[in-house]
């Protein structure tokens, strides 16, 4: 036996019952040194990054009522968080943060988008605007769904 085989060694399996960033920290590390070595595309965006970027938009006051924060790599756009003030969803704003996202990925290069939602978020709206459900987790949390969505850029892409 080898001496990484479990039979041959004596383990000591260890619940922490709260995050230790040790251990996170360390099987981070231990899984972008998997993917490095076996991903060409893993490797490229740890040299590359993930570029990274926002779009606001403040009221008279300077206040923050709607944002997209998104991030563009291997020709994606990941819509990480989208969020428009209650008072203004339903007049547009929703749709032209995404759009003008999608403006920027497509002048990065990018093919694609991806983002996810929950059944009681805005699965609705990003269909409208084009996307498709590629996934679902049911029961998630319970009594809810949640959704991966991707569109597809084509020449056939609504503009704002």
């Amino acid at each position: 036996m080898s001496s990484t085989d479990p039979q041959s060694q004596r383990l000591k399996f260890v619940v922490n019952e709260a995050e230790d960033a040790e251990v996170h920290d360390f099987l981070a590390q231990q899984i972008r040194e998997h993917n490095n070595q076996v991903s060409a595309h893993h490797r490229r965006v740890r040299v590359d990054g993930l570029n990274p970027f926002q779009i606001v938009v403040r009221d008279d006051e300077g206040e923050i009522v709607a944002g997209v924060a998104a991030s563009t790599y291997w020709q994606w756009l990941e819509v990480d968080k989208l969020w428009v003030d209650e008072s203004l969803r339903g007049r547009g704003v929703g749709r032209q943060l995404l759009r003008r996202a999608e403006e920027i990925a497509i002048e990065r290069g990018c093919l694609r988008a991806m983002l996810t939602t929950y059944s009681f978020q805005a699965r609705g709206f990003y269909e409208k605007e084009g996307y498709r459900i590629v996934g679902a987790l049911e029961d998630y949390p319970p009594g809810s769904t949640f959704y991966w969505l991707r569109k597809d850029f084509g020449d056939d892409r609504v503009t704002g």
